[in-house]
């Protein structure tokens, strides 16, 4: 926690030092929830959750034009997968995934033109609500409960960073969120017992684009 607070302050200060090499701006996204990291690919999260839709607000600070240090605040929302399709099994009321993300990231940039490929990895805090309300009819589970957890993850990223202007910028990227420690937890005294985050790992990729404007 000491290491993250320290990387914001020296963001602050080489920004107010250096105004014309900060930026800021928003971004939005594309989601698509993977099985990677799940041994169990038929119960995977991608098989939980649908793609979903992410924005955000971003800022870079340039120390030069081959690196930069960011922040990233942002809200992504993903609808039902398929698992929850269970036919006459019951009656299916409502399934969410919402994540809140505050990161930090550090960008290595493979050129210094006006268009300049990168590669970069973002690192911090994950904010995950997860809610299931399903009622069962038949000789299957009923399942209802809201998850909420704070969880660390990292986010390794390729993009091009196109230099519109001296004060205006293009961000296009591809993201992997791995996301730490998620597993499956079982709850035998409830009535009747669940399991909280059936799908355990929650590691999606995303594909982002967004402005940012100089200070």
């Amino acid at each position: 926690m000491r290491f993250f607070i320290l990387l914001l302050l020296l963001c602050s200060l080489s920004g107010i030092s250096n105004a014309q090499d900060y930026f800021i701006g928003g971004k939005v996204g594309y989601s698509f929830p993977t099985n990677i990291g799940n041994p169990d690919k038929e119960n995977g999260f991608a098989k939980y959750a649908n793609n979903g839709w992410q924005i955000a607000f971003f800022g870079k600070w340039f120390y030069n034009k081959s690196l930069s240090l960011g922040t990233d605040l942002g809200y992504q929302y993903q609808g039902p997968g398929d698992k929850w399709d269970v036919g006459n099994y019951g009656e299916f009321k409502n399934a969410s995934y919402q994540t809140i993300r505050l990161l930090l990231n550090g960008t290595y940039y493979l050129s210094q033109n006006d268009i300049r490929p990168y590669i970069g990895v973002s690192f911090g805090a994950y904010y995950l609500i997860n809610t299931i309300d399903f009622n069962a009819t038949q000789n299957y589970q009923s399942i209802e409960y809201t998850a909420k957890v704070w969880k660390p993850g990292l986010a390794p990223q390729l993009g091009l960073l196109f230099e519109l202007s001296k004060k205006t910028m293009l961000d296009i990227h591809l993201q992997m969120d791995i996301i730490a420690n998620m597993e499956a937890i079982y709850h035998p005294d409830a009535e009747p017992d669940y399991t909280e985050n059936p799908h355990e790992k929650q590691n999606q990729i995303s594909i982002g684009i967004g402005l940012l404007f100089g200070l």
